[in-house]
């Protein structure tokens, strides 16, 4: 050991650096597994409401608060570490000299405490290169998920949360094992089932990783995952905010499945203009049985919940919107209802378009800035809207709404005019939506 000042046991702060980013680790998986849980048990009935809306509004958030205490004090000792080793090398008076004044430099997660997006946007503006490098380094959940910090760092930092949840996910949630056993009681599909889903999320994660998916916020305690696509800069004509419907989750985005719509957008625009994010920045309605999610689909407490959170994610992508650049709203189905949610809350958007849109919060009005336009299939949940079964306030009958209704591939039978099937086709870029799909590329670009 050097002769030189030490204020404290190196390798020991490391140690419990390590121990508590573990446990935070830790804990955040266990928080996603009783979201799940809490989500999926079959529990009917007033009580089964009360407890879920118990554990959204408080339990939940005192163990998220606990996850990032742990992963912010685990960077904090990891970087007292280094100081002292940097100031091992000089004499105590220089130490103490040196370790104060880089102390005083260093940001950290308390300076985002209470801030707006607009003021962390400042903040991060008024730091060096090598000082946002470092947030970026040393605390990548709160430099890849908070409002402000610009999008380019955002996806930075996601790459090294995604990293950070393979490893865990590789020591904790390991590949399942071929086991002959089980395969000769009669299992093989399940076996398959669960493999298939082991390798679309170690390679949806890699691709993260290795750069060739961009993520703007990836927290899975909190639910939040949200891809970009496209390149969002000052050359960017056209952003989409797209908010897919109901039972989507992280595993939906591992297959693309909301993503193909915004992507085939993005990609037809031929001069690189357009960008879009693909949004689930919190709690989505997932629960399970079927009854339970379209409860928290109808739910006003549910939405009232979830559309603040769309609503100040939508802050930050304004703040680097270039002047004159179109900004767009997309929603399917319950994605709808989050949209005008976040209007509720003080979000705008110069078009919001409806793919086969649910109703609207009450309180609900149209923005007078704002072009809407509806885009379905007879469906289903468009029969039920008709007769006043699940709300009444919805798109196709709010005259604010231009509307497009499309006849089903299969005709017009009973059965084509009620599927369930046209509720999600309006949603995907399949040949068979081909004409929704070029109305909507002249209603965002005429």
């Amino acid at each position: 050991m050097s002769d030189g000042f030490y204020g404290a046991d190196v390798a020991q702060l490391r140690h419990l650096a390590t121990a508590m980013r573990s446990a935070g680790t830790t804990l955040q998986m266990q928080l996603s597994n009783f979201n799940s849980g809490v989500a999926s048990t079959r529990w009917p009935g007033p009580d089964a409401e009360h407890f879920r809306q118990d554990w959204k509004s408080g339990h939940s958030r005192v163990l998220r608060d606990a996850v990032v205490f742990l992963n912010s004090a685990a960077a904090e000792l990891s970087r007292n570490a280094n100081e002292q080793d940097a100031a091992s090398s000089a004499d105590s008076l220089g130490s103490a000299s040196s370790l104060s004044g880089t102390s005083a430099g260093a940001p950290r997660p308390a300076d985002l405490s209470g801030k707006s997006a607009a003021q962390i946007q400042a903040w991060w503006s008024g730091l060096t290169a090598d000082q946002r490098q470092s947030f970026i380094r040393d605390y990548p959940a709160e430099a890849g998920n908070t409002n402000g910090i610009p999008f380019d760092a955002r996806v930075e930092a996601n790459r090294a949360n995604a990293q950070d949840r393979i490893d865990w996910l590789s020591e904790n949630d390991p590949e399942p094992v071929f086991n002959p056993m089980v395969m000769s009681l009669g299992y093989p599909q399940s076996f398959a089932k669960d493999h298939e889903a082991w390798e679309k999320r170690q390679s949806y994660l890699q691709k993260v990783v290795d750069g060739k998916i961009q993520l703007a916020a990836y927290d899975p305690a909190a639910q939040s995952i949200v891809e970009l696509i496209g390149t969002y800069d000052g050359n960017t004509t056209t952003v989409i905010t797209y908010v897919p419907g109901t039972r989507t989750n992280e595993a939906s985005f591992y297959d693309g499945g909301p993503q193909q719509l915004p992507a085939r957008l993005v990609e037809e625009d031929e001069t690189g203009g357009t960008a879009a994010f693909v949004y689930k920045g919190s709690e989505f309605p997932d629960g399970d049985p079927v009854e339970a999610f379209l409860v928290e689909a109808k739910s006003d407490e549910f939405v009232a919940g979830s559309a603040p959170v769309l609503q100040a994610f939508q802050d930050a992508v304004d703040l680097e919107r270039p002047a004159g650049a179109l900004s767009v709203g997309m929603g399917h189905s319950w994605g709808v209802r989050n949209l005008t949610g976040a209007e509720i809350e003080g979000a705008h958007f110069d078009k919001l378009l409806a793919l086969s849109g649910a109703a609207m919060p009450p309180g609900w009005v149209p923005d007078p800035g704002t072009e809407y336009s509806s885009f379905t299939y007879p469906d289903i949940l468009l029969a039920a809207e008709l007769n006043g079964v699940v709300g009444e306030n919805y798109p196709m009958k709010e005259p604010a709404f231009e509307k497009h209704v499309y006849e089903p591939p299969g005709g017009n039978g009973w059965a084509e005019l009620y599927s369930i099937d046209n509720h999600s086709l309006i949603a995907t870029a399949d040949e068979e939506n081909e004409q929704a799909l070029r109305d909507v590329r002249k209603e965002i670009h005429q």
